[in-house]
This record gives C-alpha cells, structure tokens and sequence, in this order.
C-alpha cells in the first residue's frame, strides 16, 4: 500500500501539468534517517591484569585472578583468568627446617622461628610434617600470625614438595622471586615460572570477555571483525558522538575519544512528503530525531 502510495506521487512529480501544484504542496528538501554514533576498540596482542577500557561513564578492567580484584570498586571486571596461565614454582622441604633459616617469595620474606607471633614468621612444628603444615598457612594467611600473601598461594605439600601459584595469571608471574638460605630446603629456580610457566591472554580471547561483561545503558557491544569490539550507542543521533571512548591498554586502542559519526533524524510528521533532484520520500510514522522512518523512491530518469 505504501508502495502505491509513494508510486502515485513519483508519476505527479513526473507529470508536468501537476508541477506547479506538487511544488506548493510538498517540500523540496532532502530528510535523514538517525543514525547511531559507533566506535571500534581494535585489539592487537597481550592483554594483561588490569589494563582498563573506559566507555562513557563506565570503566572495564581486564582480571586475571581467581578473586577478580580490582583497582576501583566501581570498575566492572572482565574474566580472562580461563585465558591466562599462572605461573607456579616447586619450594622442596627434604627435613625439618632450623631456627632463623628463611623462605623469600617476592618481597615476602619468612624466617622459621621456634615461636613465632609476628607477620613474616613461620613456628617450627613439633616435627617436619608439622612445619610443612606451618609453611602452607603463613604463606596463604591461615596461622592467625600472618597476612596473606599478596602475590601467592600455596598448595598443601604433597610428600616434600609444595607448589607455590602466582594469584595472576600470565608473564608477570614469572618474575616473582622465590629464594630461601635453608640446608634442607630449595625452589626449583629463582622466580616462578619453571614448574608452570605463566601465559598471557590473548586479542582473540579478551574481546569475547569484554563483549560478555557489558552492562552498557547507552550503548552496546558486539563483535567486529577478527579482533575488534564494535561500540555503538543504543540511541540513534548526534548525542552519541558524546560518548567516551579511552583505554589504558599496551595492545588495544580505540579510534578515537568518543563515538563518531551519528546523525540527528529530520524531524517529521505521519504522511510528511519530500523531494530532491534524486528521490521522493515519506514519513511512514512520525519521526524524532533518533527515528528512522522515512522511506524513500528513486525518482527515476527524465523523459
């Protein structure tokens, strides 16, 4: 029916004798259609813990950690701990530890004492088995003595051995120190790493997670192509060029500082008619600026 409806007016365009009629009645004017601003994060490498992707007023940050901490409680996680590799070390207790030796992970150290009562100390048990049970609880912060280790977790000894776990997961837990001065004692190597080496997330994983956390109001996230994230603003119109586009990433950019390329509606009434040189075009609804609703016909070529 619409159709028709536009058919009949291209013929009174058309048709000389109704040109001066047609032009009193109808505008000669060119109406849009809104258009909703977009932005494209592009992801090329690495993404680590931490790093952040901020859209209009909410800000994203990448976690690799079990506990998905956080540098803002504000901040709106973004999972990739199933993605990144944490990188883990062996400490090996072969007999029972002697007063004042000591265990350092990171800029942690513990110093084995026949009674401890302060953070950084570990008690002598009454024997090894005892003492290793000791080790395992100052590290994760479950003796009553010690904090938590901010950066490890250790896992209960199975016979002499006891892996040690960076709570992040990828590279950077390669770099955490794990020394001790023990005659009985001894890590695999120097930092973590040697038992399990720890693995970055990559582009092609992190832009599935950042996609999976939106909470956007004013905007929504889909996939782009390869490994970019398509922002675009839930309203159509010139209002979404206002939205923040910013990241503080090593291997991801936005294109630019907020949304681009949206476009106001021509605000029309049901019915409303308009030409130009080209094209005929109705409002089929009433259309605001953030509508889309008018339609248009090629007006042809002349005869």
């Amino acid at each position: 029916m619409a159709n028709n409806y536009l058919n009949e007016m291209v013929e009174k365009v058309k048709n000389p004798s109704l040109r001066n009629f047609f032009s009193k009645k109808y505008r000669f004017f060119t109406p849009v259609n809104g258009v909703a601003a977009s932005g494209t994060l592009t992801l090329t490498g690495v993404v680590i813990d931490g790093e952040t992707v901020t859209i209009g007023t909410d800000v994203y940050e990448f976690c690799a950690d079990a506990a998905q901490s956080l540098t803002a409680s504000t901040n709106i996680a973004v999972d990739i701990t199933s993605h990144a590799t944490a990188s883990q070390g062996t400490l090996t207790v072969t007999e029972q530890p002697s007063a004042d030796e000591t265990i350092t992970i990171g800029t942690t150290e513990y110093t084995f004492k026949a009674v401890a009562d302060e953070d950084g100390e570990i008690p002598l048990g009454v024997d090894e088995a005892t003492t290793k049970l000791n080790i395992v609880a100052a590290i994760n912060g479950t003796d009553g003595i010690n904090t938590a280790h901010a950066d490890v977790s250790a896992a209960a000894f199975s016979g002499d051995t006891c892996i040690i776990t960076a709570l992040v997961g990828g590279t950077a837990g390669d770099a955490i120190a794990t020394t001790e001065t023990m005659v009985n004692g001894s890590f695999d190597a120097a930092t973590l790493g040697t038992t399990t080496a720890g693995v970055d997330c990559l582009a092609a994983n992190a832009d599935g997670a950042l996609i999976g956390a939106d909470e956007g109001t004013t905007y929504a996230m889909t996939q782009g192509t390869g490994t970019t994230v398509t922002v675009t603003a839930v309203t159509k119109g010139t209002a979404g060029n206002l939205i923040a586009t910013t990241e503080t990433m090593a291997n991801g950019a936005f294109g630019a500082a907020t949304l681009a390329s949206g476009v106001n509606g021509t605000i029309g009434i049901a019915g409303d008619i308009c030409i130009d040189s080209s094209y005929l075009y109705v409002a089929v609804l009433d259309n605001a600026i953030s509508d889309a609703n008018w339609r248009r016909l090629s007006l042809g070529s002349a005869y």
